[in-house]
């Protein structure tokens, strides 16, 4: 491991997971939200995408990470409703709509991003965000720069989980997201508008993908890249599968892959014989055991993805 020692490696790939699997976070808790009121949303890459892009244009143009942070969660929200109106409320197929989103958006920020910063020059870049240390805590061995040296997005995509979690299972809220993403014919009969519920937690999740694309650029890269996103998106549809559609779950599947990423970042430097390709894929790999190992475990909400007919009164 060339200079480094084993636990000094073994620290470094703990302290950079929690930073890598906060852009998962975030992302797969708003998909669990969607999902479980019976949308498919597979427009999450581009989402994230879109506030990748977002959050370096207005953050470096004001200069103002906080505004560059509500932009990415605002414009990726306000990304969901081209979904939500051909998926949803057009009853088209919401895979096929989710991954032409995707191509969508992908050329839509490669070109709007040249087209305002050109192909030559330097590119924009602005600060990242730093780590706050937790008083006390953060001098604790091994657990202080690993757990309470992290910034402040990470603690705050693992508090957002845990108040998904509440939500779903302990309010009434939650109850009715629950129900027309089970039987959105009985959630009807019951009074409650199916569509608007199904929009609203797109609404969410669209606002969750942004703020994990910005996070890629405010506390990761302090610019943006084409492609900055890598297949995130997915990886957070396979969290949401993986967790059960449980967001206390999700935290440690997000950790998982982040785990994974930060292996494979840090293998890359250690001078192996190997392709560093053959490290790249590791994330990918990790997605497709832990699919086939564990994917079935929970069933899914009966009407995801289903198109929803409203019945007459």
């Amino acid at each position: 491991m060339g200079n480094m020692s084993l636990p000094a490696f073994i620290l470094a790939v703990c302290t950079s997971m929690f930073r890598l699997s906060a852009p998962l976070l975030f992302a797969s808790t708003g998909e669990i939200m969607s999902e479980k009121a019976g949308v498919s949303n597979i427009g999450l890459e581009g989402q994230m995408i879109i506030g990748a892009f977002t959050s370096l244009l207005v953050s470096y143009e004001t200069g103002s990470v906080t505004l560059g942070l509500l932009a990415a969660g605002v414009f990726g929200a306000l990304s969901t409703l081209v979904i939500t109106y051909l998926g949803v409320m057009r009853k088209q197929n919401q895979s096929v709509v989710g991954l032409m989103f995707n191509i969508l958006a992908t050329g839509l920020t490669t070109y709007l991003y040249r087209m305002i910063y050109g192909v030559s020059g330097v590119a924009p870049t602005i600060d990242t965000i730093k780590n706050i240390h937790i008083p006390g805590l953060s001098d604790l061995p091994v657990l202080g720069p690993t757990v309470f040296s992290q910034n402040l997005l990470v603690y705050l995509a693992i508090a957002l989980s845990v108040a998904a979690w509440y939500i779903l299972n302990k309010t009434k809220l939650g109850l009715c997201i629950r129900a027309v993403g089970e039987n959105p014919r009985a959630a009807q009969a019951a009074g409650l508008d199916v569509i608007r519920y199904r929009a609203a937690c797109m609404l969410f999740t669209g606002f969750m993908a942004g703020i994990g694309g910005a996070f890629l650029v405010v506390a990761i890269n302090g610019r943006f890249i084409d492609d900055i996103t890598a297949g995130r998106g997915y990886i957070a549809l396979a969290i949401t599968i993986l967790a059960g559609w449980n967001p206390l779950t999700e935290i440690a599947g997000s950790m998982l892959f982040g785990a994974a990423d930060a292996l494979q970042l840090r293998a890359q430097t250690l001078g192996f014989s190997i392709p560093y390709q053959a490290f790249v894929m590791l994330p990918y790999v990790v997605v497709l055991v832990s699919l086939l190992l564990f994917g079935r475990n929970a069933p899914a909400p009966r009407a995801l993805g289903m198109r929803y007919e409203k019945e007459g009164r």
